[in-house]
C-alpha cells in the first residue's frame, strides 16, 4: 500500500459518459470513478486513475476530447486536469464500470467476477486491471466483429483454419477472440512489456496457455505471414506500417485495421488500396471506423 498514483479528471456532459470513459481505459487506466460536476446542467467528471509513472499524453485525451466534440458538443478539449493521488479504496467501487457486454452474434466480453452460462456463446474474460482493451471500446468491438465474420464458422469449414496475426496485441483480447472463433495458429505482438504481461494473464484466465504466442517485437522485426492480421492503434501508426503489413499477409489474405477516426477513413483507404490491396467493406460504431481490406 501507499502506492501513488496519477489522476486524470474530465468533466463532460452527461451523454459523452461511456465514450469518454471507454477511452480512458483503453488508454490503461486501472480504474474509473463517476462525480456529479460541480458546475451541474447534466455534467459529469470522470475520474481515471493510471499507475505511476503515467506514460500517456494528456495531449492525446484532448485529441480525443476534440475529436467527439461533432457528436458531443458539450465537451471541452482543454479541461484535462492531472494530479498525484495515494493509494485509496476506489480500487474496490470502480468494478461497477464492468459488466458482461455482448458482441456481435456469438462473443460475450465479461470480467472474470461476472458468471454468465451460456454454451452456444464464445465467452472471453479480460482482467480489466491495466485495461489494454476491455471489449467496451468502439475500436475493440469493430475489430470483434470483424473477426466473427471472417473466422467464425468459416474455420470450422475448411481443412486448414486461418493463421492470425494480432499487431498491438494489448490485453489480448483479439487473439483469444481469434482462437476461441477456431484460428489455427494465432500471435500477438506488442512493445509494451505491461501489455504483454496483462495480456498473458488473460490468456490463462481463458484457459488458453500455450494457443497464443506472445512475443515483444515490432512489425518490422517479423518474418513469418498470416492469413488475417487484425490491428488496433491509430490511423498515423497504421499508415507507417502499410508495406510492412503488406508483407506480413499472403496473398487472398485480409487485414483489419480499426482505432480509425471517421474523419481519417479516406486518407487510409487511400494509402492501403494503392496497388496492395482492395477494399472489403468498412464498419461503423460512434466515430470510429474499421476497414477491412483483402491482399490482391
Amino acid at each position: 500500500m501507499g502506492e501513488e498514483w496519477r489522476e486524470i479528471s474530465v468533466t463532460i456532459p452527461g451523454e459523452a459518459r461511456e465514450a469518454v470513459a471507454n477511452f480512458l481505459m483503453e488508454c490503461g487506466s486501472s480504474g474509473i470513478v463517476f462525480e456529479d460536476a460541480e458546475r451541474g446542467g447534466g455534467f459529469e467528471t470522470i475520474k481515471a486513475y493510471f499507475p505511476s509513472p503515467f506514460f500517456h499524453e494528456v495531449q492525446s485525451i484532448s485529441r480525443y476530447l476534440e475529436a467527439i466534440r461533432e457528436f458531443f458538443p458539450g465537451v471541452c478539449p482543454s479541461g484535462v486536469e492531472i494530479r498525484s493521488v495515494p493509494d485509496r479504496d476506489w480500487m474496490v467501487r470502480w468494478k461497477a464500470f464492468f459488466k458482461a457486454s455482448r458482441v456481435g452474434r456469438r462473443i460475450i466480453v465479461k470480467p472474470p467476477w461476472i458468471r454468465v452460462g451460456s454454451r452456444k456463446m464464445i465467452v472471453i474474460d479480460i482482467d480489466p486491471g491495466m485495461a489494454f482493451g476491455t471489449g467496451t471500446h468502439p475500436t475493440t468491438r469493430l475489430c470483434l466483429h470483424v473477426l466473427e465474420e471472417l473466422i467464425g464458422g468459416v474455420s470450422e469449414s475448411l481443412e486448414t483454419p486461418p493463421s492470425v496475426l494480432d499487431v498491438g496485441t494489448g490485453s489480448g483480447i483479439l487473439s483469444i477472440a481469434a482462437v476461441k472463433l477456431g484460428a489455427r495458429r494465432v500471435v500477438g505482438i506488442d512493445i509494451d512489456q505491461r501489455a504483454l504481461e496483462n495480456a498473458r494473464k488473460n490468456i490463462r484466465i481463458n484457459r488458453l496457455k500455450g494457443k497464443i504466442r506472445l512475443r515483444r517485437v515490432t512489425i518490422f522485426q517479423l518474418a513469418e505471414h498470416f492469413d488475417v492480421v487484425v490491428v488496433n492503434i491509430d490511423a498515423g501508426t497504421v499508415e507507417d506500417m502499410r508495406d510492412h503489413l503488406r508483407d506480413r499477409i499472403a496473398k487472398g489474405g485480409t487485414l483489419i485495421l480499426s482505432g480509425i477516426l471517421d474523419g481519417e477513413v479516406e486518407a487510409v483507404k487511400r494509402r492501403f488500396t494503392e496497388g496492395s490491396f482492395s477494399l472489403g467493406g468498412i464498419s461503423r460504431e460512434d466515430g470510429w471506423a474499421c476497414l477491412t481490406l483483402e491482399r490482391i
